[in-house]
């Protein structure tokens, strides 16, 4: 016994206290801290979007703009944030303020259920004006974290963020749907609706306080930019090769993601018949493979390269329709296990998209105005996002609206999907050759 103490005493507490203390381990903690705070903020807010917008009134076409509506936002708003980020000298800055700022929307958003016949309008004003903020939290956030974080360390830092992210992202899933089961009325999960946005603007607070501390000795230099800047950096931008090679890949993958993003929650709930409880279990045991995996994967982005991993990613994202096709082929009373299952086993290398594409990202951005460039290419990534939701849900539509129509919606995301896993080996062929 006396040896176990003197073991925790002089051996292992200075080892935990030395370890956090170092600015290599202490940003691995803080990023990942501040990353589970956002995943807690998501798995309240936005993968619940969709479901306040129903108990609110929201129809088909009403549910698509909860995607649509704040993707335009988004997109209005990176350039100007992406040239303001670009003139902070610490653009940790820009960070913190727009998270102060999503906090202000969320708590406005918190009251909707109040203001009666109108307020599915205001939700989907006000959840579209907060995505610009949140936008700009989201851009800024690549440009300092490559800034702070070296070449060589940044896989380790999003390794344990990530998986750190999903094992968060599976405690909260459960809890937030059990609570939204629990809840007997309408005005009652609406209510669960309120506390959660409230919720959440604490944790942005806290997220914000925990940025504050994240070690940072290198020397910030801010930009003068404007709009000649702008013409400059879209010029240096078609002249790189190996941007347009990622970017011209990369929107394409997520073009044929984007598509079904609302189309698959109607078949979740139209036809699947998923209730909260059900969403909450397919988000865990989709939270629970990726957290298992995420390990696997980043040996892989060590072993062959962050470009060999999104091969597999992309192949994992291409089974989703396969599995929504099954799902809803099948006697309804097997319908839900069998969708729960496959769903899961669709999930071993999604954490790739995470870990994954930030990284090719980062490889061939310019350091010249860094979150301007950024910005641009969040800009065609956004705009994927705000369309393609709207495009798949008014295919459906026009071709019945109905069961056959949504298999052939899937059918045809499949196919499109084996073609952007084929771009991704295509480019990793060509690039074999450069760093991993």
């Amino acid at each position: 016994m006396k040896n176990i103490t003197n073991y925790l005493l002089h051996d292992l507490v200075p080892f935990i206290r030395y370890s956090v203390k170092a600015p290599k381990n202490r940003k691995i903690i803080l990023f990942s801290l501040e990353g589970m705070l956002i995943t807690v903020v998501n798995n309240l807010i936005a993968n619940n979007n969709n479901l306040f917008a129903t108990r609110l009134g929201a129809n088909d076409y009403e549910l698509s703009l909860v995607i649509t509506l704040p993707q335009l936002i988004g997109m209005l708003v990176l350039i100007p944030g992406g040239i303001l980020t670009d003139r902070m000298p610490n653009k940790r800055n820009m960070v913190i303020i727009a998270l102060t700022s999503v906090a202000a929307f969320y708590t406005a958003i918190g009251f909707v259920p109040l203001l009666g016949l109108h307020r599915l309008q205001a939700f989907l004003l006000l959840l579209a004006i907060s995505t610009g903020p949140m936008t700009i939290y989201n851009v800024s956030w690549q440009a300092y974290f490559s800034d702070v974080v070296e070449p060589d360390t940044r896989n380790t830092i999003l390794t344990a963020r990530t998986g750190l992210t999903f094992l968060v992202g599976i405690i909260i899933s459960l809890g937030s749907g059990a609570l939204l089961s629990a809840a007997k009325t309408i005005n009652d999960k609406l209510w669960v609706h309120q506390i959660y946005f409230w919720t959440a603007v604490i944790l942005l607070m806290v997220q914000a306080f925990v940025l504050k501390k994240i070690p940072d000795n290198k020397e910030h230099i801010s930009s003068r930019i404007g709009i000649r800047d702008l013409k400059a950096a879209l010029s240096e931008l078609r002249s790189n090769k190996r941007f347009l090679g990622f970017i011209g890949v990369a929107i394409f993958f997520y073009v044929t993601w984007h598509m079904d993003w609302t189309l698959y929650f109607l078949g979740q709930v139209n036809y699947i018949g998923l209730n909260e409880a059900w969403l909450s279990y397919v988000s865990i045991g989709g939270a629970v493979v990726q957290f298992l995996t995420v390990g696997f994967w980043s040996r892989i982005n060590v072993k062959w390269g962050v470009r060999f991993g999104m091969i597999f990613g992309n192949l994992g994202l291409s089974l989703f329709p396969i599995c929504m096709i099954i799902s809803t082929s099948i006697p309804s009373e097997y319908g839900k296990v069998v969708f729960l299952i496959l769903n899961t086993l669709c999930n071993f290398a999604m954490a790739t998209t995470t870990l994954n594409i930030l990284q090719c990202l980062l490889q061939v951005i310019p350091d010249k105005n860094k979150t301007l460039n950024i910005s641009i290419y969040t800009v065609l990534v956004t705009l994927s996002n705000a369309v393609m939701p709207l495009v798949g849900v008014s295919v459906y539509t026009a071709l019945g609206a109905d069961l056959q129509a949504m298999h052939m919606v899937f059918w045809i995301i499949f196919a499109l999907r084996i073609v952007a896993t084929g771009l991704w080996i295509t480019r990793y062929i060509m690039l074999r050759n450069e760093p991993k």
